[in-house]
């Protein structure tokens, strides 16, 4: 593989050539500058598609010079494609390409004359250090790198023998030779060259592979299979160790992301062997060493090697510190922040602290500030922003603040728009997205996760568009939704192909949509299936899926009528919350109203009142509106049970309002219901029999009973629509109605004989 110099930059070559003899007229003068340019200067930048960057690196002449055909020359009636074309074809030997290189190198010179000061160029010049490095390379070619790039530029040019031909055929036949190339494989040497080894250098594999290892750690993605197998061909046609180093690097990034432990480990030894050998001096390698040091700590973290992860850490932060690398040490610390908040345990954490490292105080709120100066002083906005980000996580889940923690993510927003931090944006979009959710905003949340795929689908790590999507699809699923939300899961799972995590995470959600979908059809084997299925899937160490999981399995334990296990899987959950570090306080509220609802159904009011009125009003002062919602139609539910249905009915009446902007449709149905009881109850005991408001009481109560069994329907839960259809007979009968209660019986029944058909069918 050529260092610099291919068959590509010939032809460059010979169009600066025709620019610099003023065969290209005036208007597109601009045009061939700009094409010169973009291929002189050519590198990766922001938005570039990765397999289009290495399909562009193997056009033939005939792709790369498409777009001079709409170019006008000094000639009248040609373009400069076609003044181009006759000058590759003019090349016709080993001495016409060393003519090229000798008249181009005339055109830079330290010396300036008349002629030259019309036609020359500066050596310090763009064009200028371009054919300068050209020069230098082609000089320096042993004879047997000389016949190579000759055969390699004829392979290049052959795509466009039959256009030259066309208009040139006297001389097309003194080289018909070349048109059995046209599409086909030169020979030299011991193998043929193609199209693709003629233009492709050890530079431009270099570049590739670097923009590929900044797009791996960028996005957190894996290679396309085709560009793949391209890299590992160029990196294997060089000797240079620095490449070898890069493809080490790059495959430890591969074989991590498919959860490859031991290979990810391995590759990521071989990248600190070659980079020693690549780079000499033990100064560069300090710098490779501490940040892959960093690498090493992530990559045992992230495969739950917490103790490995903690002496690669450690060591990390001793090396920066040493090398007074202050970027590196605060960014070593930001993470070691972040493991700490990921591995919360009863324990104290495997990680330490980060203010014991640095000689501060032993609170998380201490390492906070501390990091916020750092990166103040350092005016490192990217830390600063996710320091920002972490802060507001602890506010979020530690002291349940969420308006402060929107504030602070709000910060987090400001300096990304900012300083352009584009790479933050997304996980900025997904803690705004869960604050939203927190205060019972749905829709806006919604729309918040919506954003990563819509605004920042390019720069979006895949993780944070796999999680927005996880989010967005089990919203519909709890919704009803169901077939949108796999359909959604599916189309994310095939631009995460495999990740093993990611796809594990995907799979999850999955399971979880099927196995809400069975139960509320009552559907106990199937939903019995899928939570087996889910089972594995818990030592992920992920919070929201585990806790998913777990609300799911007590739902599962109601369903088959044994709430004294549900009560023991609560109770041995809220332990383990109560002496776990940085756990979300919102989830143990839930399990409170989870508890509740236990006592309630095991005619336990008393109890169950206590503790729906404790999550009231915790709930409130800590705004997290879906669990004050939840425990508000709890409590009105206990106070039904107590006799109280007037206070029951205007509680919920208030807070009926919000439960429909929350978009918990579930929670809504059991709201409509609620509110039928109550008007049930206080038609029945407190208004006097046959009087007009207690007729009115009995029809409100058939309007809400009405009502939640069209969401019931919606939802397909079973249970509650037949619950639905029962108390439409019964109020039916009551006001003597024979048609509406024999409706609703016979909708009753057809609902039970469908169950039993699908139930034999599945």
């Amino acid at each position: 593989m050529p260092r610099y110099l291919t068959a590509g930059k010939v032809g460059l070559l010979a169009l600066i050539d025709l620019y610099l003899s003023g065969q290209t007229a005036s208007s597109a003068r601009l045009n061939v500058l700009d094409f010169i340019a973009s291929h002189v200067n050519a590198a990766p930048g922001q938005g570039t598609d990765l397999s289009h960057l290495s399909f562009s690196l193997t056009q033939d002449a005939s792709e790369v010079l498409k777009p001079s055909r709409d170019w006008a020359s000094s000639i009248p009636g040609r373009s400069v494609h076609d003044i181009l074309l006759q000058r590759l074809w003019t090349l016709d030997g080993l001495d016409s390409l060393l003519m090229l290189f000798e008249d181009l190198g005339k055109q830079v010179s330290t010396t300036t004359t008349s002629d030259q000061a019309k036609r020359g160029l500066s050596r310090a010049s763009p064009l200028g250090q371009f054919i300068r490095r050209c020069s230098v390379e082609f000089t320096r070619l042993q004879f047997a790198d000389f016949q190579a790039l000759w055969d390699g530029f004829r392979a290049w040019r052959a795509s466009t023998y039959d256009t030259w031909a066309r208009k040139h055929p006297t001389e097309a036949s003194r080289q018909s030779v070349d048109a059995s190339f046209s599409g086909a494989d030169v020979t030299i040497g011991e193998g043929p060259v193609t199209t693709a080894d003629a233009v492709v250098s050890s530079e431009d594999a270099d570049t590739i592979l670097t923009f590929s290892i900044h797009q791996l750690q960028k996005l957190g993605t894996r290679l396309p299979e085709d560009v793949r197998h391209k890299l590992q061909s160029w990196v294997e046609g060089q000797l240079d160790s620095g490449a070898q180093s890069l493809q080490h690097f790059l495959a430890f990034f591969e074989h991590w992301k498919a959860g490859q432990y031991t290979m990810a480990l391995d590759s990521l030894h071989r990248y600190f062997d070659y980079s020693l050998v690549a780079k000499s001096g033990t100064d560069n390698m300090r710098v490779y060493y501490q940040y892959a040091l960093l690498h090493l700590s992530v990559l045992h973290a992230d495969f739950d090697c917490w103790d490995e992860s903690v002496e690669a850490m450690d060591e990390c932060i001793a090396t920066a510190r040493e090398n007074q690398d202050t970027a590196c040490l605060n960014f070593a610390l930001s993470w070691l922040l972040y493991l700490r908040q990921a591995k919360a345990s009863g324990q104290a954490s495997p990680f330490g602290s980060v203010a014991g490292v640095v000689g501060a105080g032993g609170h998380e709120q201490d390492e906070v500030a501390f990091l916020k100066t750092k990166a103040k002083e350092t005016k490192h906005w990217s830390l600063l922003s996710s320091t920002l980000l972490d802060e507001a996580k602890l506010e979020m889940y530690e002291r349940g603040t969420t308006s402060k923690a929107l504030e602070h993510i709000t910060q987090s927003q400001f300096l990304n728009m900012l300083h352009d931090l584009r790479t933050l944006m997304p996980v900025a979009s997904l803690f705004s997205g869960a604050s939203l959710d927190r205060l019972g905003l749905a829709s806006l949340a919604g729309r918040t996760y919506e954003e990563l795929e819509v605004l920042h689908c390019g720069r979006s790590p895949s993780s944070d568009r796999v999680r927005a999507a996880c989010r967005i699809a089990y919203g519909s699923a709890q919704s009803g939704r169901y077939n949108r939300a796999l359909h959604l899961l599916q189309e994310v799972n095939v631009s995460v192909r495999g990740v093993l995590k990611l796809e594990q995470r995907i799979k999850a959600f999955v399971m979880l949509v099927q196995m809400t979908r069975s139960l509320r059809n009552d559907n106990i084997s199937e939903a019995d299936y899928h939570f087996r299925q889910l089972q594995p899937l818990r030592s992920f160490s992920d919070p929201e899926i585990d806790f998913e999981i777990f609300l799911t399995e007590i739902d599962l334990l109601l369903k088959r009528q044994e709430p004294e296990k549900a009560w023991e899987k609560v109770n041995a959950q809220l332990r383990k919350l109560k002496g776990t570090a940085n756990a979300d306080i919102g989830h143990r509220l839930h399990l409170l109203v989870l508890k509740s609802r236990i006592f309630a159904s095991c005619n336990q009011s008393t109890k169950a009142f206590s503790i729906a009125m404790r999550v009231v009003s915790s709930s409130s002062r800590y705004l997290l509106v879906p669990i004050y919602l939840e425990a508000i139609v709890a409590l009105t539910g206990i106070l039904n049970d107590l006799s109280e249905f007037v206070v029951a009915r205007q509680l919920l009446e208030a807070a009926l309002p919000m439960i429909f902007e929350s978009r918990q449709a579930r929670l809504l149905a059991q709201a409509m219901v609620t509110l039928a009881e109550s008007h049930v109850g206080a038609a029945s005991h407190q208004d006097p029999p046959g009087s007009t408001k207690q007729t009115q009481g009995m029809r409100s109560a058939e309007n809400y009973v009405e009502r939640a069994r069209e969401v019931y329907a919606s939802l397909e839960d079973f249970s509650g629509h037949l619950e639905c259809l029962c108390m439409k007979a019964e109020l039916a009968r009551w006001r003597d109605d024979d048609a509406s209660a024999a409706h609703a019986d016979a909708l009753y029944l057809q609902l039970l004989a469908d169950k039993q058909v699908t139930g034999t069918t599945s």
